[in-house]
């Protein structure tokens, strides 16, 4: 109202003044100067004027084609449409932000992208779009508001605005949580379901003796080295079966007749660990045995390289792909594959494509990490290492172990003995120490510091025995700090050293390195300068291109620049090149090779130069086919060869007929049994039951009544399920998933219990004869209550009075018969226990009667 009577004394007052003209903003200050309208009523007249006045309008707001609300507030200002974030928010229930010091810092979606609008910087972070200006956003109070265009670059894939129709659309680009909601409800509702289902899951059982597999490996090559040519032959049998119940390993020389080597690994230990005992016979006879107990990454480190090792089948091929490249690949020796490559590098993420000679593929991810061996609350993490020296009775050993206190602090110790030849002498040199390792998070960034002390114990005098070391490390976005400070005993070459070191990631394909460092050396020297590196990883389609450049601290520069190829088929192509900057040491290699068997066969291809070397190019080829044949070449441009012919091939020795391709299987022995008293476990009374149709990777076979099936050759760490089909009728596997994965060592036991499946039958017969029957059984309803008193079936006799309930699995039931036509006859309540145990069959009979409006139990068998 009483804008309604300002707006009128305007009215009055610019007619009496400036009638004959538009009104300018000098004549609404004539206006306010004069005192003719307020000074709120001014600033609202110029803000109209100047094209700024703020306009809120009520829009409806329709998600993803889903309406949310007839009221969401959207604003004109100076031209521009502005939505509200903390509306935005509040429809779509989003709570997982934080907002201070003007810093929105967001977790969006159901892969919690990390996106950060700084209002104090005008930056954005973790978005496509990166900047904005003072023109996208106001506040108004505590409120934000974002201009539409911002607001879809953060949020949206599409935006549709009507403003005839005061309807505003949206398409996210981050599932929100409505939907997320909906979908945790699906899944809920598939949890629920699978509550209902007994999980049975097999693998290999320990065995203190399983006769295992043997593989013959026989070679003839033919050599030309310097002009002289030779040839000669080798051969070796290979075992492994389960054994003090780990998985022995074990390699027999037929040329030199004796045992030259024997592992017994023990994989699936606690905290992720492994165990493995060792045994290698040297030239002079001497078997060198050696203990490893560590926890299984997938990788280690070297220095400041990363180096990925598996556990691989034996014969099997693998590649080692990064950003959708095949970058490597080589074949296991002893059961294990490792990569040394330059692309392996901390914070990424690798997957190992694992062929197995019976045509199976694995694949495992490898995520390089460098968390400082930081372990989760109440966690250990050991390692035990020791090994036989050539000394008598001297043992290497090196030993640590990690213990998480809690989420962010860890604490360890190690101890390290070994002996080295120092003054022509042997010396012993004993090294104890501990560490401290903390990380958390400051406003998202993380951060970590660790601290190390060892202290040195030796047959031998130093100077200093002492060592300490300290490391800092914070991460923001897309940068990593490190600061490094070390004092070493002078066992070490180093006496003292600094490094700082700041690393740039400003996307997935660029890694800039740059470290400034101080080294002090025990013999005087001293030393600092630069460390740089960039790498620059680019895909483009089924190319991966890499190009690195590196600057040691003697200012020596190292070039290389490699290209990965995967688009054609299954083959793949790797040309890499390397130069420093003498320029005299140039070596590029070119390598061909299928990624998976085709017809059987396995091949690689290979040429390179090096500049360095006498003979500068050689050629490698290999193939291998159908787990028999093996052709291996290796010559060089001044004529010399290395040529091996071979025969390959592994069998199962409790069935050396059966076709084996793999000797990283398991066998299955398959058992279905009558579980009588329902309890899922074969008892001594419970008997086998065969008609039951098992699949495992594709073979199919049919049980036996009076011995287990077997399966060979199943291969190792494949999750397979079991869809076993009853053909006997009144039996059934009843609300059960079966499933089974070989990991090595013994057989898989797989035992099956089969339910039996009961009916109920009655037949309900009338004492009184003038009653008519048609019309009684017309009213009778007879219904089955489990043991929760859940309705399980329902239904009406014929007309003679009979029914058959069927399908109903082992339990006690309640048996209900009334009429819902006749009050007057008194209903049935009777409990059944329907188990092997009580009524030897499968079928709960009953005769009943109908007798003076009763019904009642005459017999039951």
């Amino acid at each position: 109202m009483l804008k309604k009577i300002f707006l009128f004394s305007f009215f009055i007052t610019y007619t009496l003044l400036f009638s004959n003209e538009n009104i300018t903003l000098e004549q609404l200050q004539i206006l306010k100067d004069r005192g003719a309208i307020s000074l709120e009523d001014y600033e609202f007249l110029r803000d109209e004027l100047e094209g700024r006045l703020e306009e809120k309008h009520t829009f409806t707001l329709f998600i993803n084609r889903n309406q949310i609300s007839n009221s969401f507030p959207v604003v004109y200002k100076n031209d521009k449409t502005f939505i509200s974030l903390q509306e935005y928010f509040k429809n779509i229930y989003f709570k997982n932000y934080t907002f201070t010091n003007n810093i929105l810092d967001m977790s969006l979606g159901e892969e919690l992208a990390n996106i950060m609008l700084n209002f104090n910087t005008l930056k954005i972070t973790g978005s496509e779009k990166t900047n904005f200006t003072e023109n996208d956003f106001y506040f108004d109070g505590e409120e934000l508001f974002l201009e539409s265009t911002l607001f879809s670059d953060i949020f949206l894939n599409a935006i549709d605005i009507d403003y005839s129709k005061t309807r505003i659309s949206l398409s996210t680009k981050y599932t929100i949580p409505n939907e997320i909601n909906r979908l945790m409800r699906v899944q809920e509702g598939k949890i629920n379901e699978d509550r209902n289902l007994t999980n049975f899951y097999y693998t290999n059982s320990r065995e203190f003796f399983n006769l295992g597999y043997m593989r013959f490996n026989l070679e003839k090559t033919f050599l030309k080295n310097e002009g002289i040519k030779d040839d000669d032959w080798d051969g070796s049998l290979e075992y492994q079966g389960a054994f003090l119940y780990g998985e022995l390993t074990a390699e027999y020389n037929l040329k030199d007749g004796s045992l030259t080597q024997a592992n017994l690994y023990y994989p699936s230990l606690p905290y992720n660990h492994y165990l493995e005992i060792y045994g290698d016979k040297n030239s002079d006879g001497h078997w060198k045995k050696s203990i490893l107990l560590q926890k299984d990454k997938g990788y280690y480190e070297d220095g400041k390289q990363f180096v990925i090792r598996e556990n691989v089948p034996i014969g099997s091929r693998v590649e080692l792909v990064y950003l959708g490249a095949t970058i490597d690949i080589a074949s296991e020796e002893n059961g294990v594959i490792e990569f040394r490559n330059s692309e392996l590098k901390d914070d990424r993420e690798y997957l190992l494509r694992i062929h197995t000679k019976d045509g199976k593929i694995i694949t495992q991810i490898i995520k390089t990490n460098d968390d400082f061996n930081q372990q989760n609350p109440g966690e250990f993490q050991y390692r035990f290492f020791g090994a036989e020296t050539d000394l008598d009775n001297k043992n290497n050993y090196d030993t640590s172990i990690y213990y998480g206190v809690t989420d962010h602090f860890t604490i360890g110790a190690n101890y390290f003995k070994t002996y080295e030849e120092i003054n022509n002498q042997n010396t012993s040199i004993e090294k104890t120490g501990g560490e401290l390792i903390y990380s958390d998070l400051f406003r998202s960034h993380a951060y970590s510091f660790v601290l190390k002390g060892e202290q040195l114990f030796s047959d031998e005098k130093f100077e200093r025995e002492h060592t300490f070391e300290g490391l800092a490390q914070m991460k923001f976005q897309k940068f990593k700090v490190r600061y490094e400070e070390g004092h070493f005993s002078d066992y070490y070459d180093e006496k003292n050293s600094r490094r700082v070191t700041l690393e740039y990631n400003p996307s997935s394909y660029l890694n800039l390195d740059y470290s400034y460092v101080w080294i002090d050396e025990w013999d005087g020297s001293k030393s600092k300068g630069n460390e740089i590196s960039a790498e620059l990883a680019k895909s483009f389609n089924s190319l991966l291109t890499t190009f690195q450049f590196e600057r040691d601290l003697d200012d020596m520069n190292h070039y290389s620049l490699n290209f990965y190829y995967t688009g054609y088929r299954d083959y793949s192509v790797k040309w890499s090149n390397s130069i420093t900057e003498k320029g005299d040491d140039f070596e590029s290699t070119i390598s061909i090779f299928n990624r998976a068997r085709q017809n059987g066969l396995d091949y690689s291809f290979e040429i390179s130069y090096s500049e360095e070397d006498k003979e500068k190019f050689t050629f490698r080829v290999n193939l291998d086919y159908d787990n028999w044949f093996r052709f291996d070449m290796n010559s060089k441009d001044n004529g010399d060869y290395d040529i091996s012919v071979g025969l390959d091939r592994v069998v199962d020795l409790k069935n050396i007929t059966q076709p084996l391709d793999n000797m990283d299987t398991s066998r299955v022995k398959v058992i279905t049994f009558l579980d009588i008293n329902d309890n899922d476990k074969l008892d001594k009374n419970e008997h086998y039951i065969g008609d039951v149709e098992v699949e495992i990777d594709g073979v199919k076979k049919v049980t036996s009544y009076s011995e287990p099936t077997y399966f060979f050759g199943v291969s190792n760490n494949i999750l397979y399920n079991l869809n076993p089909i009853v053909r006997r009728p009144s039996y059934d596997i009843v609300n059960s998933k079966f499933s089974l994965k070989g990991k090595g060592g013994g057989d898989i036991e797989v035992l099956i219990p089969i339910k039996p499946l009961f009916s109920i039958a009655g037949s309900l017969s009338i004492a009184d004869s003038t009653l008519n029957s048609a019309d009684i059984y017309e009213g009778i309803v007879v219904k089955v209550f489990d043991s929760k008193n859940k309705l399980v079936s329902t239904m009406l006799p014929d007309f003679t009075g009979y029914f058959d309930i069927s399908g109903l699995v082992g339990g006690i039931y309640k048996l209900e018969i009334s009429s819902f036509k006749n009050d007057s006859i008194q209903s049935l309540n009777s409990e059944i226990d329907l188990s092997y145990s009580n009524i030897k069959s499968n079928v709960f009979e009953l005769n009943l009667n109908l007798t003076n409006n009763k019904i009642e139990i005459i017999e039951s068998l």
